[in-house]
């Protein structure tokens, strides 16, 4: 597995990123769920993605319950907008996630500069929360969206962490074309944010023979610290943390060879 640093963050990551949005899909039971997040790490998937809506924190944090704290990064996010609503999701995740402290919170789905100055309350929750030790990096996705939302955040100096789309073709980008999206995620990269990509299978919209192609697009990314991929099961587990691996290698004998 590969592992390299988050952007500037002072994280180590696991490039592969365990994306938990959907194992209540196929997992019945926290407990199951657990299973599954303990498998990812056994292959070496050290970071993992949540966020409070989608209602997979629980099983998160019966895996976290069972390991060391620090084998794992969490990065998670909320969709309130002001202080006490923030506050309170704050303490849910950390609850739910049986931890003293969230890795990465993210602000959801940012879609518009004005929305990102909405939520101005929310960061003053998220401030006071990485004061007293319970966030160490704060950031934000941006969902499907691009554009003038990407100049945004990439600007602003207290967004460490960037998820945004990003796919072989650009489906599902709002906003603006894939070379302007790459473009933007290349800016962020420069200045030190760190990144995360999602949608890389287009939410699982591509002929299952094509995948791979897919996601080895994503590994290629090299503006891209972390690939988000939604796991829901053993056999997805097995087929992204081997073509993780096998990327890893390509790229690394590519580099010696240049």
């Amino acid at each position: 597995m590969e592992y390299l640093a988050y952007g500037k963050t002072g994280l180590e990551i696991s490039r592969l990123c365990f994306g938990a949005g959907r194992i209540k899909n196929t997992c019945d039971t926290v407990e199951a769920g657990s299973k599954l997040m303990l498998k990812a790490l056994d292959e070496g998937v050290t970071f993992w993605d949540t966020a409070e809506g989608y209602g997979t924190q629980p099983h998160l944090g019966e895996a976290v319950r069972q390991i060391f704290r620090d084998e794992v990064v969490i990065q998670t996010k909320t969709g309130a907008k002001d202080y006490e609503g923030a506050k309170a999701s704050i303490t849910r995740s950390l609850q739910e996630l049986q931890t003293d402290y969230l890795d990465v919170l993210l602000l959801h789905g940012i879609s518009t500069p004005e929305d990102l100055v909405s939520r101005e309350g929310a960061l003053d929750a998220f401030r006071e929360a990485k004061a007293a030790g319970k966030i160490r990096v704060i950031g934000c996705s941006t969902h499907i969206h691009t554009g003038t939302v990407m100049d945004a955040v990439i600007d602003h100096p207290e967004i460490e962490v960037i998820l945004a789309t990003a796919n072989k073709e650009g489906r599902m980008l709002e906003g603006g074309s894939l070379d302007k999206h790459l473009a933007y995620i290349q800016r962020a990269y420069n200045i030190g944010k760190g990144i995360s990509i999602m949608k890389v299978v287009v939410a699982g919209d591509v002929p299952e023979a094509d995948i791979p192609e897919w996601i080895e697009w994503g590994f290629n990314l090299e503006t891209a610290h972390a690939i988000n991929l939604g796991m829901t099961d053993y056999p997805h587990i097995t087929l992204d943390v081997g073509l993780a691996r096998a990327s890893a290698r390509r790229r690394l004998i590519q580099r010696k060879a240049a």
